[in-house]
């Protein structure tokens, strides 16, 4: 099936690793001029090195007010638009809280102010400038596609993070309706997809094997989710087949929770 994407251009935050990079290369595949963009050049620039008439790589960080913008100003002066942003940029936050510490009888670490407004700042608000800073440009053609990635731990409260990690998730499912009611008009759709415990570094790196097993065997799928697997989702919902489909919440979980 022909999605629609080809030329089109694609914006993707946290693309160094992860569910990220799985998007930029899964649209990319599908025939999406991509920018990737992260904290650090690590990751990105490999992208770029690999295919230059394809990618392009900007390093910036999501926790400065002028981070998320100037991704989309580099995306614009590159290749002339963007037409679809994908938010997996994200944190973890150093708060630990959630259903294993719950399990485990621990406490939930204490969250300072400034560990707070860091993972609010990268996770949401960091969302929220990148889409605001895009849609213009999607408005102009009609036609733009905003992809935010939440969590699971934003629907029931954490595997491991703390409340800084599950209120910036959930919090993206309110922008996400918000933002889908004044960009519809102009052609935009804005969706955000809640993956539970898929695959990656940043899970492989905040979570004790044993944890990551028991949820996986709580699954409908008995099994972790693969981060391509997610990035089906993403291009399904970047593409032209998905016009109507705006506001909306996409659980990929593989049946530990159903809302």
């Amino acid at each position: 099936m022909d999605l629609g994407l080809s030329d089109r251009v694609a914006l993707v935050t946290g693309a160094s690793s992860g569910i990220g990079q799985a998007c930029a290369l899964a649209l990319a595949d599908e025939g999406c001029r991509v920018v990737g963009t992260d904290i650090t050049e690590n990751g990105i620039q490999r992208l770029e090195a690999g295919n230059p008439d394809r990618f392009s790589s900007v390093v910036a960080d999501l926790a400065d007010p002028d981070g998320p913008a100037g991704a989309v100003a580099h995306t614009v002066a590159r290749f002339g638009g963007v037409d679809v942003l994908v938010c997996a940029g994200g944190i973890f936050g150093n708060a630990r809280g959630g259903v294993f510490a719950a399990e485990e009888g621990v406490g939930a670490s204490e969250i300072t102010p400034a560990d707070w407004d860091r993972t609010l700042n990268v996770n949401l608000r960091g969302s929220f400038l990148a889409a605001q800073a895009a849609i213009p440009s999607m408005a102009k053609k009609g036609w733009g596609r905003v992809i935010l990635i939440g969590s699971v731990s934003g629907q029931m409260g954490g595997f491991g993070a703390g409340a800084d990690y599950a209120a910036s998730k959930a919090a993206l499912g309110g922008m996400a309706r918000s933002m889908a009611l004044t960009a519809g008009p102009s052609g935009i759709t804005v969706n955000c997809v809640n993956p539970g415990m898929i695959e990656t570094p940043m899970l492989l790196g905040n979570h004790d094997t044993r944890n990551t097993d028991k949820v996986a065997r709580q699954t409908a799928m008995r099994r972790l989710g693969q981060r391509e697997e997610l990035a089906a989702m993403v291009t399904m919902l970047a593409s032209e087949q998905a016009a109507y489909i705006t506001g909306a919440h996409l659980d990929i979980n593989g049946g530990y929770y159903f809302d």
